[in-house]
């Protein structure tokens, strides 16, 4: 019997995608990601030998490395098939030492999608492993490692055990915190907007005084000037017409494709490399296993010959000749990793609403984002004049502009959010007089900049040069998870244990928060994988200035430990006032005296002033203390069939009920999201410490009977509705599920 020839991959679901594409004379099998890292336990890297990196198999691996090993033996040839980016090629290089492959062979292959195209192709193009790749990706693991596990221990040390430094990451914070104080020292400026509505009902903006252009009115004696000029003639000094163009915006990459996903969709962005993934990899299509994007993680905005022909075909048959566009190249003076391209479908006639039975609800959803911005970014410009007035009066200027569009172009599909203003252009010459008839003036006040969400800090990160698109999920996880940054809405705010720990990361470790720092570091990352600079060189280049300042922050976080940080609450034992400890789940209150009294209180979610902490005295009694009533829950007046009242508590998804009897009867209710908001903007009343909940839980149950009423039951099954609860609010749900599945939406008067 013939060997057959092994393909690894990352995962089953590809494998099982390219399978089928090969055939028979192919087996596929997956590695489930890297087989082999840098040990958990211990840092793995020694720095006295030119930073040699210690890799050991991957805990649960065994099995998997076993039936490799096994496989590679049958087989006749093996080909790594791991994704095309820095760490699929040293996925590929690590299988290849794990496997004992020659490592002069060519048995790399690669390819941006997963079509019966590509992978025939690059079947046919095997290569040797791309060394400049794996050294750029160890050295991005090494580094990582260095700052992760000289510095977080120390961090624990002075904080908690829940805290970490990170080389990308501590920057990230840095950005939001930096961020954070503009907004806290912002000072409002008052402003005046000014319009004018002249004759021929143009509507114009104020635009300049004495030849100097105004972004806002900050001077009121401005404003008394202007109104000096109401009903009076100002004279045309501008007046032109102008033929412009707007072209497409560009294909998805993945930092838009998380910007966009954030905007439009509302997913975060490790939801969406999630979800793109599956989508990559390959969903069954009426049966058959297809590929439906390409690969998601890249830098490039570039689009193939191939996928601009089926572009092309789409754009004639379902568009128009005219509506075909020309190829736009986005300049950019920053490196990029080219090789790969856009963020497309794999085929554009696989259109989302052909194939939305096959998909998921979020599958669809992000299917169709990146379907419908490929196809916009094919389609040809949007043709337009615009018509420019100008007018004066004495020092004052005022402008105004019109469009009309000439041909739709990719408008006829999508519009940007920032509309064009369209109108019929007015007969208006220069040396015409037109008289101020009415002027519009609206006082302000300057607004403090904007927070970052997960859109803006991913923008953010890429136009400084931090880190790289495919790093950002997780950056944006780790500052979330180690609870360094609360969500208010969409809004990054930094918590005072980020500020704490961005603070002492700053104090001591300049290079490492320093943003152009960073930055020079990814391009030195380019150079590794270019094979422009050595890899011990970038190494030794980082470490020799990190290793000093590690000596100095050792010495004072010794310093600190023998410190004693009191508090303002007495211990119950009565032998004085509770002490700050750092413990594995972060700080807590301990009794001074604990050898002989093991009271202690968490101190989670409390923020503690950085100057309280350095004084050496903290102020914490009252917020413990609310804390505690908060875990023993408020008394309400909602009463359960067997007599035993509800209290009201607060858990990790919000607001809940429980019985005062929980141990007895086990009884917990959840509330609606009516409530909730209701009890978040202090709008539920207390009487004597008892919370009002009685009348807006009968109102609402009175509300739901009525519907259920209405509603009937379900025409599928017969059986009755149920209110559900969504994300987008109340809905009937089947009372069969899930035998039956039928949903229905409820009118939002309902």
């Amino acid at each position: 019997m013939a060997k057959k020839n092994l393909v690894i991959v990352e995962s089953p679901a590809k494998a099982k995608t390219i399978e089928k594409i090969l055939g028979k004379n192919f087996h596929v099998t997956a590695s489930f990601g890297h087989v082999r890292d840098l040990p958990k336990s211990k840092i793995g890297v020694d720095v006295e030998d030119n930073f040699k990196p210690s890799y050991s198999t991957i805990r649960g691996k065994g099995d998997i490395i076993k039936t490799l090993k096994d496989l590679a033996k049958k087989s006749d040839k093996v080909y790594l098939a791991s994704d095309p980016d820095r760490e699929g090629e040293a996925i590929a290089w690590h299988i290849a030492q794990t496997l004992k492959l020659n490592e002069g062979e060519a048995n790399r292959i690669e390819f941006n999608e997963i079509t019966n195209t590509a992978i025939r192709e690059a079947i046919k193009n095997p290569r040797e492993i791309d060394l400049g790749k794996v050294n750029a990706q160890q050295a991005r693991r090494i580094l990582d490692r260095l700052v992760g596990y000289e510095i977080s221990p120390l961090l624990w040390k002075t904080i908690s055990s829940n805290t970490s430094a990170g080389r990308v990451q501590s920057v990230a914070l840095k950005l939001i915190c930096d961020l954070e104080d503009k907004i806290k020292e912002f000072i409002p400026e008052k402003f005046w907007d000014i319009k004018g509505e002249f004759e021929n009902k143009m509507n114009l903006v104020f635009y300049k005084i004495k030849k100097k252009r105004f972004e806002r009115v900050t001077d009121e004696n401005i404003v008394f000037g202007v109104q000096e000029t109401l009903k009076k003639e100002y004279e045309v000094i501008g007046s032109k017409v102008s033929k412009k163009s707007k072209n497409p915006p560009l294909p998805l990459k993945t930092s838009t494709l998380q910007q966009l996903s954030s905007s439009y969709i509302g997913f975060s962005a490790s939801k969406t490399m999630s979800v793109a993934q599956g989508l990559y990899e390959g969903i069954s299509i009426d049966g058959t296993q297809k590929g439906l994007i390409t690969y998601m993680r890249t830098d490039s905005t570039r689009i193939s010959e191939e996928a601009k022909g089926m572009a092309k075909s789409y754009i004639l048959e379902n568009f128009g000749k005219e509506y075909l566009g020309k190829a736009t190249v986005k300049k950019t003076t920053a490196k990029i990793q080219d090789a790969h391209e856009a963020v497309r479908p794999t085929e554009i006639y696989l259109t989302p609403e052909k194939i939305k039975k096959d998909l998921t609800p979020d599958q669809y959803k992000l299917y169709k984002l990146i379907w419908d911005r490929f196809m916009i970014s094919q389609l040809a410009p949007m043709e337009y004049e615009q018509f420019e007035v100008i007018v004066e009066k004495d020092d004052f200027q005022f402008r105004g502009v019109l469009n009309k569009i000439l041909f739709d172009g990719y408008y006829k599909v999508f519009k940007d959010e920032e509309e064009l203003p369209l109108g019929d252009f007015p007969n208006i010459l220069e040396g015409d007089k037109l008289k101020l008839k009415k002027l519009t003036i609206k006082e302000d006040w300057t607004k403090p900049p904007a927070r970052l969400t997960e859109s803006s800090l991913v923008k953010k990160l890429e136009a400084e040069g931090i880190g790289r698109p495919s790093t950002y999920a997780s950056i944006i996880e780790t500052l979330k998870k180690r609870e360094y940054v609360n969500l208010e809405g969409k809004s990054f705010v930094p918590t005072e244990l980020g500020y704490e720990v961005k603070n002492i990361l700053e104090n001591n470790f300049k290079d490492i928060m320093d943003v152009k720092f960073t930055a020079s570091l990814e391009n030195d990352l380019d150079e590794l994988e270019e094979k422009k600079k050595e890899l011990v060189e970038v190494l030794d280049g980082f470490y020799s200035k990190l290793s000093k300042d590690l000596v100095k922050y050792k010495a004072k976080v010794e310093e600190e430990s023998n410190r004693i940080i009191t508090s303002d609450m007495p211990c119950p034992c009565g032998k004085g006032f509770m002490v700050m400890k750092n413990g594995r789940f972060g700080r807590y209150l301990a009794c001074p005296d604990d050898e002989n009294c093991k009271e202690k209180y968490s101190l989670k979610g409390i923020n503690i002033p950085l100057e309280d902490v350095k004084k050496g005295i903290i102020t914490v009694k009252a917020l413990v203390e609310e804390q505690m009533r908060i875990k023993l829950g408020k008394p309400t007046d909602v009463t359960l069939e067997n007599g035993s009242k509800l209290l009201l508590k607060l858990g990790r998804f919000g607001s809940y009920l429980e019985s005062e009897n929980f141990k007895e009867d086990n009884e917990r209710l959840s509330l609606p999201g009516e409530v909730k908001k209701m009890l978040m903007n202090n709008q539920i009343e207390e009487k004597d410490g008892i919370v009002q909940l009685k009348w807006i839980m009968d109102k609402l149950q009175k509300e739901e009977e009525e519907i259920l009423k209405n509603a009937g039951n379900c025409e599928k099954c017969g059986k009755p509705f149920k209110i559900g609860r969504g994300r987008w609010g109340k809905f009937l749900a089947c009372t069969g599920y899930p035998e039956c599945k039928n949903i229905k939406k409820l009118d939002k008067k309902d």
